[in-house]
């Protein structure tokens, strides 16, 4: 009987090593717990062009908004030039798709920051896939935990004890980019973009920190949103037959000009239909009509968070990059709110997604007096 016991006792031990073997073998060691890391491919893709960035007196980083100011670098360089005993160099590191993930792993890559690090991104934020959207609980407890000092402190400490206290994940491991091809139902589309929110918001804050810490300094441009570009994909849940139908007399309403009639009911209709990207829409486009633009931009703002495809940045991102901006003290240059300011006027846009010229002429030379004036301090 005591045999039996023990064999009992010693089996359930193996079992329970193996299941305390298995659990923790398949969790990463972690200070910050992003679901994600880079391998091999990633570093070796930035290579060739780490010794000019940190050459560069002026690095340009982000995502394809950063990179459409290539056709500004230029007179940037020529104007900045004659206040300076060398002309700031400008170096421009932004890729397109390229998510702030992305920026903040080829900065770590550099042993030498160049004085001033200009982002503009925050369009392409889940062009590529970094988690999964079952893991949204896990995420925001890990980052519970994260957040609290004596977790942090301890996981900082003993790195190892990180596989003990954050909860496990699915982790990809990210080398060239990979268009993401999304096809969650509408309601895990809001949840991912929510966990993408939250991930955006810590990288932010890393990037603040890291740039802070290796004696350079951050400028922050916010993303331009063409409000009048209707939402791509209303997220199933938020709608139905009834919904679509009242949707298409508002807007028949509102291309008959009749505003008065389209407004209340628009304003009903999205008090209704909370997660509702074209409800949301079709009351911007009604107050727009009537001439109250505030009320017209904060409605054009939800449609676009409410947007189930991924095809641009939102109020959101722009709403986290002021925030960092004003906790740590950051210049930024409100390159959206020049925009939504002149919202109801022809010709805003090129496109889906680049404002007029006009406009980022305005935009650059902010840039540029805030550039002289952080130059004329570290020249």
């Amino acid at each position: 009987m005591i045999k039996k016991f023990f064999i009992t006792l010693l089996v359930l031990i193996l079992l329970l090593a193996g299941y305390v073997y298995w659990a923790f073998a398949a969790k990463k060691t972690l200070i910050t717990p992003y679901p994600y890391s880079f391998n091999a491919n990633a570093a070796s893709a930035i290579a060739s062009e780490i010794k000019e960035v940190e050459a560069a007196k002026i690095l340009i980083v982000g995502d394809r908004m950063a990179l459409a100011l290539n056709n500004y670098t230029a007179g940037i360089e020529a104007e900045l030039a004659p206040n300076f005993k060398m002309a700031p160099k400008i170096y421009n590191w932004a890729k397109p798709h390229e998510g702030l993930h992305r920026t903040l792993f080829k900065l770590k890559s550099l042993k030498k920051f160049p004085p001033i690090i200009i982002y503009h991104g925050a369009s392409s934020e889940l062009f590529e896939k970094t988690f999964s959207v079952t893991d949204k609980n896990a995420i925001i407890k890990n980052f519970t935990i994260f957040d609290d000092e004596k977790m942090i402190s301890l996981i900082i400490t003993f790195p190892w004890i990180s596989k003990v206290l954050y909860k496990k994940m699915d982790y990809f491991e990210l080398g060239a980019i990979k268009e993401y091809q999304n096809h969650l139902p509408g309601m895990d589309k809001m949840n991912e973009k929510e966990i993408a929110f939250k991930l955006f918001d810590y990288e932010m804050r890393e990037l603040s920190e890291l740039i802070k810490d290796k004696k350079s300094n951050l400028i922050l441009i916010t993303t331009p949103l063409n409000l009048e570009i209707p939402p791509k994909e209303i997220c199933t849940g938020t709608t139905t037959n009834t919904v679509i139908e009242v949707q298409q007399e508002i807007e028949d309403l509102i291309n008959l000009g009749n505003f008065k009639k389209a407004y209340p009911e628009a304003l009903e209709l999205s008090n209704e239909t909370l997660s509702n990207s074209k409800s949301f829409y079709l009351l911007g486009k009604a107050a727009m009509g009537l001439g109250d633009l505030k009320t017209a931009r904060e409605a054009l703002q939800k449609a676009s968070v409410f947007d189930c495809a991924n095809w641009r940045g939102n109020a959101i991102y722009n709403a986290i990059l002021k925030s960092t901006a004003k906790r740590k003290q950051l210049p930024i240059i409100d390159f959206d709110q020049l925009m939504a300011s002149s919202l109801s006027k022809d010709g805003l846009f090129n496109d889906e997604i680049f404002p007029q010229n006009l406009f980022y002429q305005s935009m650059i030379q902010e840039l540029k007096e805030t550039l002289k004036k952080i130059l004329s301090v570290n020249d």
